[in-house]
Parts: C-alpha cells; structure tokens; sequence
C-alpha cells in the first residue's frame, strides 16, 4: 500500500500494524529500491490531491504495484502479501501472477 511517507510495506498484523522497513525483509536491494521508487511516485501526486496527471499514469502505476506485490511475495512465500490498490482483496499468493 503506498503511503505519503516510508516504502510503501505495511504489516497488518495485530501485535505490529505499520510500516515495514524495507531493509529488514530480507529481499534483494533491487526490489527494496524499486518499491520505494514506486511508493515515491505516490508521494509525488501529494500536491495534487493524490491525483495522477492522466489516468493512463495512473493506470500504469497501479499495474506496476501489483507486479511489484507479485514479486515480494515470491521473496517471501511465507508471508501473505495483499495489494491495496485495486478491487481484488485476496492475497497475492491466490491470484494469477509472474
């Protein structure tokens, strides 16, 4: 879930609701940096309401999310990863993905 600060992880469990740091997953640095640009590009919409500049960028950031939630939970299959920005609440895990 992209957030207005921090990477863009959080942990939705009772005894830590919050942010993730990146670093302290255990996935590679490529994917920590590319989460971040992700959640950045977010926080760059801020001035604007938190709206994007066309919906075909919006579009493409939303698709990119989602690719990217693909990967983390194949670095950490035993941890259920969720995607926040579209209309399918199921864990990643359950959908079709790379």
């Amino acid at each position: 879930m992209a957030e207005h600060g921090g990477d863009g992880v959080w942990d939705d469990d009772s005894d830590h609701y919050g942010p993730v740091e990146l670093g302290a997953l255990g996935v590679s640095a490529g994917l920590v940096q590319r989460l971040r640009v992700w959640n950045g590009q977010y926080q760059a919409t801020a001035l604007s309401d938190f709206k994007f500049p066309s919906p075909e960028d919006e579009r493409r950031w939303i698709d990119e999310g989602l690719q990217l939630a693909y990967e983390l939970q194949n670095a950490l299959p035993d941890i259920d990863i969720r995607y926040s920005h579209d209309d399918d609440g199921r864990p990643v895990r359950e959908r079709r993905g790379p």
